[in-house]
């Protein structure tokens, strides 16, 4: 294997572990995935070049290689992933993690992740923060469908007359695909295989751009010196290159509809250049972890998932552990069963899927696996789930309203809630709109009322603001609904509930945009409405937070303290929020305010020290027991519309 190669292969795996290790300071090092997609769409060109793929037998043999390359050590990581699950993970962890193993069997935990990040609810399961020890195989699943495809594409290329048409029909391949990247709603298409192609076919414009270039004559001066007819040498490019593949560990996120091409780009022009005099691409080092990158990457991700929380010395033990892991496997079991004939491989590699099988099986239904608790942790652990669960209780929240359904233009599942609940005794009418916050809060809010109103109904739409829109279609939908609505049924009290996102936390800048378009609809609500009342920006949380708190109640109870928020940090992330509500104008509006409920110090609380119960639950949500403290506020609000109204 070409070293410059495999040093490529060394610094993505470099970066995909600082940004396992440290998301938040090497924001953009996710980017060396697509390196590999690049490298894997280059060597599988070539390879395919040299094969008669009208040839069964070749079609065959293609196939074996990669299967032999990737399998064995692929089906042997799960087995030991899901062993380290069961045996380091409470139980609560085990359903979801469940889940991904068994999809990664089959290769498919790239759908998997697209079918849970298409429910709002059911999506934050397929973050990194969920603790779930085989999200990492989607790339893995995204090259694999790509092996089993590609030999199609390289079929249809043989029918092209020369290396020019060939080059210029991957050229289209790789712009078109983008560009259909580009366009696409991202969470689909980073794990969608056809539109990751483009990465791949990356690849394939080197191979046939090389070919090309091989058969030109040879220029009197050194090859290095010169690239086409610019008098530049080679060299100085592919610094270049490399130093745009940098940009990978930078502490700042940068546009990655941007950095993503730059990378991939940089990526081929390197593997092109073919350059033997840029010292990092002759790195003993980096062509060892080039080497070993394969299991690197197998092992990494579970040893963080499972070990790694916020002190040096956790840091430490996983990155020695990751190493330590990988270099082991690769010496006692890679290189040894690449040294397999064919007769050996097979029966290896239905020997993993059997230990998998039955694995599978023994850890759903064998008391072997049983995570035993204390009585204590035991009862905590019920009463937060207790505390979680009445925010996605449907059915108990639908039974309290005499209208439950709303015809809207899109998807059902998008309207999270419609309700309209029986007559009260009072005068006022009250009205909420917004997203899923509305679920946090409308319990509350009704019940503070003690049936002082005539009517009380809210509406709860995903990407649903109330005041302003998102770049999701929806976000608009869902604004003339909240519209149409408050015209409808002219409520004496508005309360706008949502969940703040997307634009609204962008720069503020002059005349801005948004803050205009927050005036127009508010002004528009002012027409129907006597009173309004605006949520202001609460602090940003962790996904998954709930998860992570039960896991560090059972297994690192001393570090509960670094669950809080640091509150310059996430004061920061919502500042711009918080500016724009304040430079709305409103005469009838009231903006209400719940997060000073949880500081203490430097800090937002995050739990209850006393009862140690959770504030969060996984989707960013209050929990009950994050609800209650703000129940004072919604008493004083509701006094002062009752004698108010």
């Amino acid at each position: 294997m070409r070293a410059d190669i495999q040093c490529l292969r060394g610094l993505a795996i470099i970066f995909v572990l600082c940004f396992h290790l440290s998301p938040n300071l090497f924001v953009n090092g996710f980017l060396g995935v697509d390196i590999f997609f690049v490298i894997s769409g280059f060597l599988m060109a070539n390879n395919l070049t040299n094969l008669n793929l009208l040839n069964v037998h070749d079609f065959l043999l293609f196939y074996y290689k990669r299967f032999r390359r990737i399998l064995p050590l692929y089906f042997l990581a799960i087995f030991l992933i899901l062993i380290l699950v069961h045996v380091f993970l409470p139980d609560f962890l085990w359903q979801n993690n469940n889940r991904y193993s068994f999809a990664s069997l089959f290769l498919i935990t790239n759908q998997l992740v697209i079918h849970d990040q298409s429910d709002y609810f059911n999506e934050f399961v397929s973050s990194v923060s969920s603790m779930n020890a085989f999200l990492h195989l989607w790339s893995l699943s995204v090259e694999m469908q790509f092996y089993l495809l590609v030999p199609f594409i390289f079929l249809g290329i043989q029918f092209l007359k020369n290396d020019t048409l060939k080059l210029i029909a991957v050229s289209l391949m790789t712009v078109f695909g983008f560009i259909g990247f580009a366009l696409i709603l991202d969470k689909f298409a980073f794990n969608f295989l056809f539109l990751r192609m483009w990465q791949f076919s990356s690849g394939f414009i080197v191979l046939f751009w090389t070919k090309i270039r091989s058969r030109k004559p040879p220029n009197k001066n050194d090859s290095e010196k010169d690239i086409s007819t610019i008098s530049i040498p080679i060299k100085d490019f592919v610094v270049v290159a490399l130093s745009i593949l940098g940009l990978s560990l930078l502490p700042k996120e940068i546009n990655v509809l941007v950095l993503r091409p730059l990378v991939t780009l940089a990526t081929a022009f390197i593997i092109g250049a073919e350059s033997k005099n840029v010292q990092l691409l002759n790195s003993k080092v980096l062509v060892y972890i080039g080497d070993i990158s394969y299991v690197v990457y197998l092992v990494h991700w579970p040893v963080i998932s499972i070990f790694l929380s916020a002190t040096v010395k956790s840091y430490l033990f996983c990155i020695l552990s990751i190493f330590i892991a990988s270099i082991v496997l690769h010496h006692l079991f890679e290189k040894q069963y690449l040294k397999l004939e064919m007769r050996a491989v097979f029966p290896l590699v239905f020997l993993f899927i059997a230990a998998n099988a039955y694995l599978q099986y023994s850890v759903r239904y064998h008391t072997f696996w049983k995570y035993n608790y204390t009585s204590e942790i035991q009862e905590i652990i019920n009463q937060n789930h207790k505390s979680y669960a009445p925010l996605y209780d449907f059915e108990t929240r639908q039974a309290k309203c005499l209208e439950n359904s709303l015809d809207v233009p899109f998807a059902k599942k998008d309207l999270i809630g419609y309700c309209r609940f029986p007559p009260g005794n009072g005068t006022a009418s009250v009205m909420m709109i917004g997203n899923s916050y509305i679920l946090n809060f409308v319990d509350q809010i009704e019940a503070s009322f003690h049936k002082n109103y005539s009517e009380f109904r809210y509406i709860s739409i995903i990407a649903s603001y109330g005041t302003y829109v998102s770049s999701w279609k929806i976000s608009q939908q869902a604004l003339e609904i909240s519209k149409k609505q408050v015209e409808s049924h002219k409520p004496d009290v508005l309360f706008i509930i949502p969940r703040y996102m997307q634009n609204i936390k962008d720069p503020i800048r002059v005349n801005d945009t948004i803050v205009h378009e927050m005036n127009t609809n508010l002004a528009y609500y002012e027409k129907f409405v006597r009173k309004i009342y605006i949520l202001d920006a609460l602090p940003e949380y962790s996904e998954n937070f709930f998860t992570l708190f039960l896991h560090y109640l059972v297994t690192r109870p001393d570090d509960m303290e670094l669950l809080h928020l640091n509150k310059k940090k996430a004061d920061r992330e919502m500042r711009n929020v918080r500016k724009r509500l304040r430079m709305i104008k409103c005469e009838k509006c009231q903006i209400f305010d719940l997060s000073h409920l949880f500081v203490e110090n430097d800090k937002y609380l995050t739990f209850d020290r006393n009862s140690m119960l959770s504030y969060i639950d996984n989707s960013v949500h209050l929990t009950d027991a994050g609800v209650k403290p703000c129940e004072p506020i919604f008493r004083n609000i509701t006094a002062e519309i009752i004698e108010s109204l």
